[in-house]
């Protein structure tokens, strides 16, 4: 068992009955009908040993939850709103809770959230179990899901991939909010997700979604501090946004993108269904030897 077969059985379990459910699971953030726009809703958990290191400051742990969070809303050119917090922990101080929500409230209020409620519990033994449920909102039309890829489109990166842990980008990141609304809003696409568990691993989710293959050219792919494609492929902990853009929409993007944080197109979409290609400077690499970030690998 791997957590993408475990999501695959949770989709054919889990149904969504009512109509104002718009997206269920299997996408960024679930998307229901409300009040006239798109709600988004997901939910995402940092835990001791996995996400952070056990001497990691509160405060950087705390804005990492909320932040990798909020990158899911910018994955769906969405905006976030509110926020629910929910924590199991054994061994840490009444300092260390104190500065865990001051943490998470500065971090709250630059992103315009408000953490409107949550739950405390202890656990049985020492560790860190915390979770975040966000809620945002999206315009109708601006709406970007991991089904919208189509054969033709280029494949694009936002800023640089791997080497997440060393450099510590996997706390210090920054979601790309502004950037995603851009994209969506200015119809530059329709099909977008965030990197956060390696593009060799998240890639093949849209592309599941979508019905489609894709040829990466790994020579393209932006690396981090000169690390190796290997590292970039799987390190994942970027929280950038990978999308996909018609060709002529495409180039007018580049023109006319007006954010600091680089643009890769790093390959084409193709219609070989589920089917990822990988090549370096013209040649197949048939064998890559990394595939991403799992939960419950076996």
């Amino acid at each position: 068992m791997n957590e993408s077969t475990l999501i695959n059985q949770l989709k054919q379990i889990f149904f969504c009955r009512s109509r104002e459910t718009v997206v269920g699971p299997g996408d960024d953030c679930a998307v229901l009908e409300f009040g006239g726009k798109y709600l988004l809703a997901a939910a995402d958990q940092v835990i001791k040993n996995v996400h952070y290191l056990p001497d990691t400051p509160p405060e950087q742990i705390a804005s990492k939850l909320l932040k990798r969070n909020i990158s899911d809303i910018a994955a769906m050119g969405g905006i976030p709103r509110w926020a629910l917090l929910t924590m199991a922990v054994n061994g840490r101080s009444e300092e260390w809770f104190q500065r865990f929500f001051a943490g998470l409230e500065d971090c709250a209020r630059s992103y315009g959230v408000d953490i409107a409620g949550g739950d405390l519990g202890s656990l049985p033994e020492d560790g860190d179990c915390l979770s975040l449920t966000i809620l945002g909102e999206v315009d109708r039309n601006s709406l970007c899901l991991r089904k919208n890829a189509h054969p033709g489109d280029f494949i694009v990166v936002t800023g640089q991939l791997g080497n997440t842990f060393n450099s510590g980008h996997h706390l210090e990141f920054e979601p790309r909010l502004a950037e995603g609304r851009f994209l969506a809003e200015n119809a530059f696409t329709g099909c977008m997700m965030d990197i956060s568990d390696g593009l060799a691993a998240d890639l093949p989710k849209l592309l599941a979604e979508s019905g489609c293959g894709a040829e990466i050219q790994l020579e393209k792919i932006p690396c981090r501090n000169n690390c190796t494609w290997q590292q970039a492929l799987s390190d994942g902990e970027d929280y950038e946004l990978l999308f996909t853009a018609a060709a002529d929409k495409c180039a007018r993007l580049m023109e006319c993108w007006p954010f600091a944080v680089p643009l890769s197109v790093i390959g084409i979409v193709n219609d070989k269904k589920s089917t990822l290609i990988y090549t370096e400077n013209g040649r197949n690499v048939p064998e890559v030897g990394v595939g991403g970030y799992e939960h419950f690998k076996a």
